[in-house]
């Protein structure tokens, strides 16, 4: 017969060792919740970021429909030189053009290429969830130059 009491009889130091590993354990798997809980955060974030400029593309929608300038004949162009963007309106001299904030520039630059882009086909693509459509209103929304 098996003695159990001397198959299962514990060291000196043992108990110890046996509280450490289990510290470690707790403290590995607070780590990695902390780490899903922030990555979902900065999510939640960048979706509250568009959230607001498609808040913004409503105000530029309704300001521009008041004005007359809501048609697929009004286009959008980005200047790379100048960095400006030229809201191009049939019947209105001068084109108003409105500055572009530095954080936009590389992906406004990407996102017109060397093309025009008409305001309804950008508006519908920020509608859509497209990050750089959001940000030519985010510019739009501010002030002309």
């Amino acid at each position: 017969m098996i003695n159990l009491k001397k198959l299962f009889r514990r060291k000196k130091g043992q108990g110890a060792l046996e509280y450490l590993f289990m510290i470690a354990a707790a403290l590995i798997i607070i780590f990695v919740v902390v780490r899903y809980i922030s990555s979902t955060g900065q999510q939640a974030a960048s979706q509250g970021d568009i959230t607001v400029l498609q808040s913004q593309a409503e105000l530029v929608k309704s300001s521009f429909q008041a004005k007359g300038w809501w048609s697929n004949s009004t286009t959008v162009s980005y200047d790379n030189n100048s960095t400006k963007l030229t809201l191009n309106i049939p019947g209105v001299s001068p084109s108003p053009q409105y500055s572009v904030p530095t954080e936009y520039k590389d992906t406004l630059s990407t996102y017109f290429g060397s093309s025009n882009k008409s305001i309804i086909t950008v508006y519908n693509e920020c509608q859509a969830g497209k990050l750089e459509a959001c940000q030519v209103f985010g510019v739009l929304a501010g002030s002309t130059t």
